[in-house]
């Protein structure tokens, strides 16, 4: 995670902090049927969905883990005003969790991991990793989404300038910007049989002023703002130039009163057997 692409400006955080557990792991929820579930969330940022996943495990417990100590921080705080109890957050990376205290082998009924695989120069470990976690009977839960796939309207030549940039900048750092539609394809490398993987697709949608405002106002900054800018500069496909350009961009299509954008998210639901 240390080459993370996005850094936790607070433009990043203004993203993560929006997600809940319905709105970024519906494809999860049928199987938070047991109120005492142990569940781990990987690369649990801000916490949001974590606090929301605990509230339906109210005897268990969620284990949570992100390798940035001041996200988890956040995460602890937003915890606190919510008033829930059953989470603990905790800074660490799947790579190495055997150093860390509470977690073991078989030892979850539930992993999840959103918007995380994407990210890693070694997403086939990472799974690997999960799997092992999960104790048999339990499931593995992973989402992540697709840049290829994201549409808009109207059409407009700086969206797709946005659009390949992102992808050469994310695969310049050993990332997989559209990891959303392999995500079954990691899993059968992980060793799942093909009939213990459940794909789907889950989406977001911003058309209405404010949904505009939120997603369109927040990709502007984060493109000037977030350690995405740097990483663009360095990658050497961007100049400083281009990335103001891709920002008043993301303004223009804010103001768009028939503006609309789409995230296709690919989702896996894995057993373990």
């Amino acid at each position: 995670m240390s080459k993370y692409l996005h850094g936790h400006h607070a433009s990043v955080l203004r993203s993560h902090s929006w997600r809940t557990a319905e709105n970024s792991c519906p494809h999860l929820l049928p199987y938070l049927d047991n109120p005492s579930l142990k569940v781990l969330d990987v690369g649990c940022g801000p916490g949001t969905i974590t606090v929301d996943l605990a509230t339906r495990v109210p005897q268990g417990l969620v284990y949570a883990i992100d390798p940035s100590a001041e996200v988890i921080e956040r995460a602890r705080k937003h915890t606190a005003e919510k008033g829930v109890t059953n989470v603990r957050f905790e800074v660490g990376d799947i790579f190495e969790w055997q150093s860390l205290d509470g977690v073991e082998e078989a030892g979850f009924d539930v992993v999840h991991a959103h918007q995380v695989l994407q990210h890693l120069q070694d997403p086939l470990g990472a799974m690997k990793e999960m799997k092992r976690l999960v104790k048999p009977g339990g499931v593995l839960a992973v989402r992540d989404c697709n840049y290829m796939a994201m549409d808009w309207w109207p059409e407009h030549p700086g969206m797709h300038k946005w659009q390949d940039l992102y992808i050469k900048v994310a695969q310049g750092l050993g990332a997989y910007p559209n990891m959303g539609k392999m995500l079954h394809a990691v899993a059968l490398q992980a060793g799942f049989p093909r009939e213990d993987i459940e794909a789907s697709i889950g989406t977001w949608t911003f058309s209405t002023p404010e949904e505009r405002a939120f997603w369109c106002g927040m990709w502007a900054d984060r493109t000037v703002q977030s350690d995405y800018k740097q990483k663009a500069l360095d990658s050497g496909f961007a100049k400083e130039a281009d990335l103001e350009d891709i920002a008043a961009t993301w303004r223009e299509m804010e103001k768009k009163e028939d503006g609309w954008f789409a995230v296709i998210n690919g989702q896996v639901i894995c057993h373990i057997r």
